[in-house]
């Protein structure tokens, strides 16, 4: 199959160098927060599809199953070799329980407003919620409320250009907002 087929959207030259050029800046601030540590392997994962599924969001209006499912036992597994050296596995417990959470309001959102929240956005909040709440509840909150101000920030700005709320794409802004919690948690 094609990458035109795998990632609806990247099929130009443009959109492919100007994901990967995404995809460094966030692994650079991943290797800058964490450094040598643990948890540097899963969350230099987190930072490549990160670019990949905002890439597609953006260009395409889709999240990728293809990058989104496999990503839960890939970030369950990549937490766990976090959590060996040291040895405290309340974050491992908080991962999951973040996930459950995050993904539930989404859904709940989805449910309630189908015409502005995907399920494409419902699973990669997930993903999301498993990292930020690996770090702590105030990453799980901050990187969720920082994409909804985002989010809501560029439809103020793109009202006038006759962007709708149905077509803003959701998946970019919490990917900011879960980068925005990394860098900001302690």
């Amino acid at each position: 199959m094609s990458p035109v087929g795998v990632f609806p959207g990247l099929d130009a030259p443009g959109r492919i160098a100007g994901t990967v050029f995404a995809g460094m800046v966030i692994e650079a601030v991943v290797v800058w927060r964490f450094g040598w540590s643990p948890p540097l392997a899963a969350y230099s994962y987190l930072a490549g599809i990160s670019a990949v599924v905002s890439a597609t969001d953006l260009a395409a209006r889709r999240v990728p199953d293809r990058v989104v499912l496999p990503a839960y036992p890939i970030a369950a597994a990549l937490l766990v070799v976090a959590c060996l050296p040291s040895g405290p596995w309340w974050p491992l417990a908080r991962a999951g329980i973040a996930a459950a959470f995050l993904g539930g309001f989404y859904l709940a959102l989805g449910l309630a407003f189908p015409a502005g929240m995907g399920l494409g956005d419902v699973k990669w909040a997930g993903v999301l919620g498993a990292y930020l709440g690996w770090l702590g509840w105030s990453a799980l909150v901050d990187g969720t409320l920082v994409a909804f101000i985002a989010a809501a920030g560029a439809l103020v700005v793109a009202r006038p250009f006759g962007w709708r709320r149905a077509s803003l794409p959701m998946a970019p802004f919490m990917t900011l907002g879960a980068v925005v919690a990394v860098l900001a948690t302690k």
